[in-house]
């Protein structure tokens, strides 16, 4: 009997991404809230931010407060989905926050160079939701899913382009794994990923407005996801603090 030869491909991935898409009506409200709220009351989030969206006179970055009825509710929609990333996708027993909310008005000529988000917490979440999107952007065909931009095609104009690598085309050939991708602005549609991921949009040229949603997330991690990284030592030494902050807490 000839002997078995076990043969197995093992992959390591890079990022992991959860996509979401929320029915229309669910858009339409958040989009009633920001018409009614958001953009009369005017409160630019733009210092904390590198987009460069300054356009046209409706180009805005505003605040979406998380503290009124609709922020609450909307914050608690998002948080369970950021859970359910972070434990199905990481395995990881740990809690998302999320900690801050902003809209982005862009119109021709506006863009958001390179640029990640930043956290409170050792790990983050970031996300945003196309919630506009105008008819020159999505009007946009790709064939094969792989936009071309050979002959100033303009493909990719008013898209979002994700980068955790250096990885071209050319790595590609070598056997490498991709490293970046071009996302093409869809209604409805969330991505939610660790806040290092970098990424840019693209300016556009047309009438319309291109509106998102972006928030962040800390992740606070229980005491045994902390532990999975430590030495037996260092759980000692956490335990005992831990006991330490327990006997004060409860003597005061």
């Amino acid at each position: 009997m000839e002997a078995k030869t076990e043969v197995e491909i093992k992959e390591i991935p890079a990022l992991k991404i959860l996509k979401i898409k929320f029915p229309q009506k669910y858009i339409d409200e958040i989009n009633n809230h920001i018409d009614n709220v958001i953009i009369p009351s005017n409160e630019s989030f733009a210092h904390g931010l590198v987009g460069q969206i300054n356009q046209d006179k409706r180009s805005a970055q505003l605040t979406f407060p998380l503290d009124d009825e609709f922020g609450k509710r909307f914050k608690k929609d998002l948080d369970e989905l950021a859970n359910i990333f972070i434990q199905r996708g990481y395995n990881r027993q740990s809690q998302a926050d999320m900690f801050s909310c902003w809209t982005n008005h862009a119109y021709a000529g506006d863009y958001n160079p390179f640029h990640a988000h930043g956290v409170g917490t050792m790990a983050g979440l970031s996300s945003f939701l196309y919630l506009k999107v105008p008819e020159c952007i999505s009007k946009s065909k790709v064939k094969g899913g792989i936009p071309a931009l050979n002959n100033a095609s303009g493909q990719t104009d008013g898209w979002t382009q994700l980068i955790w690598g250096t990885n071209t085309r050319k790595e590609l050939v070598e056997l490498k794994e991709q490293e970046q991708e071009f996302v093409k602005p869809t209604v409805g549609i969330m991505l939610i990923f660790p806040n290092w991921l970098n990424h840019l949009v693209h300016p556009f040229h047309g009438e319309g407005e291109r509106r998102t949603l972006a928030a962040n997330f800390n992740i606070h991690d229980s005491a045994e996801e902390l532990k999975k990284y430590m030495s037996e030592r260092e759980k000692e030494l956490f335990d005992k603090k831990v006991k330490e902050r327990d006997d004060e807490t409860k003597s005061n």
